[in-house]
């Protein structure tokens, strides 16, 4: 079984890198930080595992860039960025990069791999969202509707995807302790109020990951 997972240089792709390949299963690994996805690479145990550095918004707007991966059982898409803007400061800059990796380059790729049938007949596809899509706070406008765009598009594309049985899944995990998170309330102290003592960790969510591509 072999699963492809973007992101996963650091936070929850890592861990569900890790969670996978703990399974047996044979991970493929894409990320922008080559030291960090090898060293990611590096911890996993098994073999037959391999490293990708790439951009996925390059692969969005030129889908001839996406490598040949080969058959896919599974595939996890954790790339993803949050710029906080308040709202009188918003800018097409922001709101450009943000929806570029949030929600264009999931769908283009995702289309273009299952178009492909490199993600094979009964395949499981997750995509990380974010219960932000719902309920978020102040300078999260961009970052919410990104999310929001994924959760509507993953409704949508599950029941197109269902001929071919590839189930699609767009999980909404609440605030999780990942380096992005970290960094974010580096920025902004006030982040951490009502937040720093209610996160949920990296490896829970791989596990909800993990029992979505089994059933």
């Amino acid at each position: 079984m072999k699963v492809l997972i973007t992101g996963a240089s650091s936070g929850i792709g890592a861990a569900a890198a890790a969670r996978f390949a703990r399974a047996g299963w044979r991970v493929v690994l894409t990320g922008r930080d080559e030291p960090r996805l090898s060293a990611v690479l590096q911890s996993l145990p098994g073999q037959g595992h391999s490293g990708i550095e790439a951009d996925v918004v390059d692969w969005a707007e030129d889908p001839k860039q996406i490598p040949d991966f080969g058959a896919l059982d599974a595939m996890v898409w954790s790339a993803g960025i949050c710029q906080l803007a308040p709202g009188m400061l918003l800018r097409r800059k922001v709101i450009r990069e943000t929806l570029a990796i949030n929600l264009e380059a999931p769908l283009v790729v995702t289309s273009h791999l299952y178009r492909s049938k490199a993600l094979v007949d009964g395949a499981r596809v997750v995509w990380l969202g974010s219960e932000s899509a719902h309920e978020a706070g102040e300078g999260f406008s961009v970052y919410a509707a990104s999310k929001g765009g994924l959760g509507a598009a993953a409704r949508v594309l599950a029941k197109e995807y269902a001929r071919r049985r590839v189930a699609l899944h767009c999980i909404e995990p609440g605030t999780v302790d990942t380096p992005m998170t970290d960094a974010l309330i580096e920025q902004f102290d006030g982040l951490k109020d009502g937040h720093a003592d209610n996160m949920e960790n990296p490896e829970s969510v791989a596990d909800r990951i993990y029992q979505l591509c089994q059933e």
